[in-house]
């Protein structure tokens, strides 16, 4: 599993290198502009540049013939796709960690920023890239990586679905009173995680069956 995770971090490297500098500088600069939408653009970027390099390591392994090597190692085909899912999982998680820290340091240097906007926002930024990430795995192992365009607008298209269904069900469900917003933030979040657990489960089941 180990040897796994470190192809797929190796075959993105400078994918990964290239969207942290991006999201540093971007949100740096929209830290430093203090403009309330603005702010709530920081939150989202991070999500959208670095996680979606673990996404990009399927259609890479597709071109460069890596994914009829892989399932010759002597690890079952379950390993090979739960590497997919952490290798996305953790990016997600350095994600949120980078937002923190800058938000943190803006928060000493430049202005409060760690409030609750900063809270529900990043939290909806991880709810969208999950359903995004639970849509591409099952859709590229279903369809195949050689439509990954097709699969990337489908993708999204599903992240954003999700969320303004979320947002047309929840008030009819508890209404739009005090605490609203943190409640639809952890309830896409929720959402979004059984989502990823049932992708994880469907993509198992059709690479266990595919044939190279």
């Amino acid at each position: 599993m180990r040897g796994l995770l470190l192809n797929n971090f190796y075959s993105m490297e400078k994918g990964i290198r290239q969207s942290f500098i991006i999201s540093i500088a971007a949100v740096a600069l929209l830290l430093l502009a203090q403009n309330p939408l603005g702010l709530r653009a920081a939150t989202f970027l991070p999500f959208l540049l670095i996680p979606i390099n673990a996404l990009e390591v399927l259609k890479h392994d597709r071109l460069s013939g890596w994914d009829k090597f892989e399932v010759t190692l002597p690890v079952s085909r379950e390993k090979i796709i739960r590497s997919k899912y952490l290798t996305f999982l953790i990016l997600l998680v350095a994600s949120a960690a980078l937002l923190v820290v800058l938000f943190t340091v803006s928060d000493f240097a430049i202005a409060p920023s760690l409030d609750a906007t900063f809270v529900n926002f990043t939290l909806r930024g991880i709810g969208i890239v999950l359903c995004i990430a639970a849509a591409t795995f099952f859709l590229t192992y279903m369809l195949g990586a050689e439509k990954s365009d097709t699969i990337t607008l489908m993708s999204g298209g599903f992240g954003i679905a999700v969320f303004f269904l979320v947002s047309s069900v929840l008030p009819g469900l508890i209404g739009t009173g005090a605490g609203y917003d943190r409640i639809f933030s952890i309830s896409l979040v929720l959402i979004a995680g059984i989502l990823f657990v049932i992708s994880y489960i469907l993509s198992v089941i059709l690479y266990k069956r595919k044939e190279f």
